[in-house]
């Protein structure tokens, strides 16, 4: 049984309704709101979700063809896959009740009331069945189609027949007689009347007493209803429910709900659904997990389950002692009965003798009388008497796993040996123990990781690629292929040619710890863990083994509780901790009783068609249904994809992944959530696909294409005119850098003639000021030649000539001495000036 109620999804827990719409989703109405179910999640409809809702109560449905019609108050709405339509109903009841509901043949909605009236609603208006008159007030109860044009009307004066085409009512009983439901099919077709029982109509209209209700005044008349075998379900007012086949009449009490009627029922082949007062919605299905039926192991926290070759299934348990099931008898034994403790930790068979292993040694049982006939403790040899695992290899020795080191083995003399083991051994917990295919004995520990010994010898240890915390063996497994599987603290950890690998709750795993791994003798393995019991099929385990990506996710199926486990959580730091018995059934001890698996009968169920749903796309607070595509508005970066598989016999079966195309990467497990959320996709087009593996194999592959829309800034003509700018940009930006190149190129050539220019200048200035000294030394030569030099050579000149004519002279007043010396002082003066001058002319061939 798996419940819904307000601690998984319900918003409260009386159920007033409850249907299946056309999709396969199953809808409950609640003092809360409206909830609809797929088997895995819920969706709440209330009108602070959903603005269309007029009222948070609905109270009634009624299936038709379009969906299902929810009636509340005042108003009723129309439920298929999500809320399609409301329609508010005060104009016709707003003293009165609705009743019932169907259509007709011009597709007209009918509603009947409390008050005896029956309504029409069609494009939006209100109208009356003009020829629905009765003769007498009544309340209208029920309808029920027999056709599209024919309807039956429950009142509490009878049963009318309405004839649509030909718009006449007949009563075809008795108007004492009250019809307060309709229901069942067109070859049985029932009628409740809440005084008397239930009546069987035949075509004829005659009414046959099927069942009595003064003979089950329990019966819940509210929630008749007929399977497909024609089989009558009901709710007792008292406890369970019940059935009617035949007039024979069946009681199923679940002691889930031994305090809460009944108020619904939904009965398909494989499941039942229950609406309760107080406990929500119960969905009863067939356990895919046998117990077993013994009382004295009922609730009991099993411990190790062993078969014997008398094919007798021994039970150990954590404080009730050894049990013995043989056919269908259970024999106990406990210290009452020699056992040297009530706690077994672990069971072996040697030679007709069973050896039941505790914290204080081992009690030998044999086998075939069943009772305690010697015990094996460290006074006999045993290194402690704290046993964890009993084991008989092929060569017909029982070893002996103890702590503190105790690694023995009883030889098929009955000789016990120890093997010897180097001493840093001597404190290792020995705890788990198989036979390879080589005859190699491997050994598991507690912190120390794996033994090898041949021929009792020891060989190695190897540590394990595991933390301390996770380095505790609980299981070994050697495969087809020879390659060691290890169930330990860390998950699983495989070894093939001596390279690890490892499979922890990232990659599928559900619980952290795995307690056994078991080897059907179908196609796959099962492992125990805290949270039951996973399966995984060879191809996922094929598909492990090949994989060098760190981030795989294998599929698998999960049985649980909900499965028919007695409790989820599975025993470990046993031996065995789980046990293949010869019929390929697989049994798993737990904290509250055994659960048996059988892998055969399990594959040889039909597989029920998927009933895979894309429901929603929500944008923000904008919320639509999907049809064929997903179109994000533009702008929207973030968004939300919703579906459903509606499954309730077994939603673990199911493993689910999806991509975004088929390039994307690989593919991304979806755990149990049924939205997918994205964030921050470019404009474009899109595929997603979502792939379904039922028990690890490949069943469904759905795909929708998304389109995200582009805003203006985001399409190709905006990026084209992006590109006109940028290249308008460019050229603009050229122009302007090479009018600045050619504006600094040429201020560079001024510059620099203007530095030229200005440097010619001042050459030119120096040269005309050099220019303006030399013509004032050439004007002073000048003047010295024109003035200075005139004189004394005049002089000279005068006296020459003088003395050349001085004999023709008289009067001369010097003698001719006296004019040689002036002539003399005149040449002197004259060779002074020219000296002179022929100096400045020196200095100005300098300048």
């Amino acid at each position: 049984m798996n419940i819904w109620d307000n601690s998984n999804g319900l918003p409260q827990n009386n159920i007033y309704a409850l249907e299946k719409d056309n999709h396969g989703y199953l809808w409950t109405a609640t003092e809360e709101g409206l909830v609809r179910l797929d088997g895995t999640n819920t969706k709440i409809f209330d009108q602070e979700t959903n603005p269309l809702m007029i009222e948070q109560t609905y109270y009634t449905f009624f299936k038709t063809e379009e969906g299902i019609w929810a009636s509340a108050d005042r108003s009723i709405a129309l439920l298929e896959k999500n809320i399609i339509k409301v329609i508010d109903c005060h104009e016709i009841a707003d003293k009165t009740w609705i009743r019932a509901i169907s259509k007709n043949q011009k597709g007209e909605l009918l509603i009947g009331t409390q008050t005896g009236k029956i309504h029409t609603w069609k494009n939006g208006t209100f109208g009356t069945l003009d020829f629905w008159q009765p003769d007498f007030p009544l309340e209208i109860f029920s309808f029920y189609a027999l056709s599209p044009s024919k309807l039956l009307v429950g009142t509490t004066r009878g049963l009318y027949e309405l004839d649509m085409i030909a718009e006449k009512s007949q009563l075809i009983s008795s108007d004492s007689f009250v019809v307060q439901k309709v229901f069942g099919n067109a070859d049985f077709l029932l009628i409740s009347n809440p005084n008397e029982g239930i009546y069987r109509l035949k075509e004829d209209y005659e009414m046959e007493l099927i069942v009595s209700y003064r003979e089950y005044p329990d019966i819940n008349s509210t929630s008749l209803t007929i399977d497909s075998k024609n089989k009558i379900w009901a709710g007792s007012m008292e406890k369970g429910i019940l059935s009617i086949d035949n007039g024979k009449i069946s009681r199923y009490i679940y002691p889930e709900l031994k305090n809460y009627i009944v108020r619904k029922i939904i009965k398909e082949d494989n499941i039942i659904y229950l609406g309760t007062l107080g406990k929500g919605v119960a969905v009863v299905k067939d356990a895919k997990v046998k117990q077993l039926n013994f009382d004295v192991l009922h609730e009991k926290n099993i411990k190790p389950i062993f078969q014997a070759q008398d094919s007798s299934i021994w039970i150990g348990t954590m404080a009730d002692g050894l049990h013995r099931i043989k056919g269908q008898t259970i024999h106990s034994l406990s210290t009452r009965d020699g056992l040297i403790q009530n706690r077994v930790t672990t069971i072996g068979a040697s030679k007709g003798k069973i050896y039941a292993g505790s914290s204080t040694g081992i009690s030998v049982i044999d086998q075939k009388s069943g009772k305690v006939i010697n015990t094996i403790t460290s006074k006999d040899g045993l290194k402690s008497h704290y046993v964890q695992a009993i084991y008989e290899d092929s060569k017909g020795w029982l070893w002996i796993l103890t702590r503190h080191g105790g690694m023995h083995y009883y030889d098929t003399a009955g000789i016990l040996h120890s093997v010897e083991l180097p001493a840093e051994f001597d404190r290792t917990s020995f705890i788990s123990i198989l036979e390879l295919k080589n005859k190699q004995i491997i050994i598991g520990t507690l912190n120390g990781g794996i033994f090898r010994i041949e021929n009792g010898k020891f060989l190695n240890n190897q540590k394990l690629p595991l933390t301390p915390g996770e380095d505790v063996v609980y299981d070994i497994h050697e495969d087809k292929s020879g390659d060691l599987w290890f169930a330990t603290h860390g998950g699983i950890l495989f070894n093939s040619k001596g390279e690890f690998n490892s499979i922890k709750k990232p990659n599928g795993l559900k619980s952290k710890s795995v307690y056994s791994i078991t080897e059907d003798p179908v196609d796959g393995i099962w492992i125990s863990n805290n949270f039951g019991v996973q399966y995984f099929s060879d191809s996922e385990l094929e598909y492990f083994k090949n994989n060098s990506e760190q981030d795989f996710f294998l599929a698998s199926t999960l049985y649980n509780q909900e499965m028919g486990m007695p409790n989820s959580e599975s025993n470990g730091l046993i031996f065995p901790a789980a046990m293949l018995d010869y019929s390929g059934k697989i049994w798993v001890p737990t904290v509250e009783g055994v659960g048996i698996i059988d892998p055969i009968s399990l594959s040889t169920i039909p597989k029920n068609p998927i009933n895979f749903i894309w429901d929603e796309l929500s944008v923000g607070d904008q919320i639509t249904a999907i049809e064929n595509q997903i179109i994000i508005p533009a702008g929207v970066r973030m968004f939300q994809v919703s579906f459903s598989l509606i499954e309730f016999e077994n939603p673990s079966q199911y493993s689910l992944f999806y991509r975004i195309g088929k390039n994307s990467g690989p593919w991304i497990p979806i755990e149990n959530q049924r939205q997918l959320n994205f964030n921050g996709w470019k404009p474009g087009k899109y595929e997603l696909e979502i792939i379904m593996l039922r028990n690890g194999q490949l069943e469904m592959n759905q795909t929708i294409p998304i389109k995200v829309e582009a805003t203006f800034f985001e399409t190709p003509y905006f990026w084209t005119l992006i590109a006109l700018a940028i290249i308008l940009l460019a050229y603009f930006i050229f122009q302007h850098y090479f009018n600045s190149k050619m504006k600094k190129d040429l201020e560079a050539k001024v510059a620099k003639r203007t530095l030229e220019l200005s440097y010619s200048n001042k050459k030119l200035k120096i040269a005309v000021n050099e220019i303006e000294d030399q013509n004032l030394i050439l004007k002073e030569i000048t003047w010295n030649q024109s003035h200075l030099v005139r004189a004394p050579l005049t002089k000279a000149m005068g006296i020459n000539q003088l003395l050349i004519n001085y004999p023709k002279y008289t009067n001369v007043g010097k003698s001719k001495e006296q004019l040689e010396l002036e002539l003399l002082d005149a040449l002197k003066q004259l060779d002074k000036i020219v000296k002179e001058t022929h100096y400045m002319s020196e200095n100005l061939q300098k300048k």
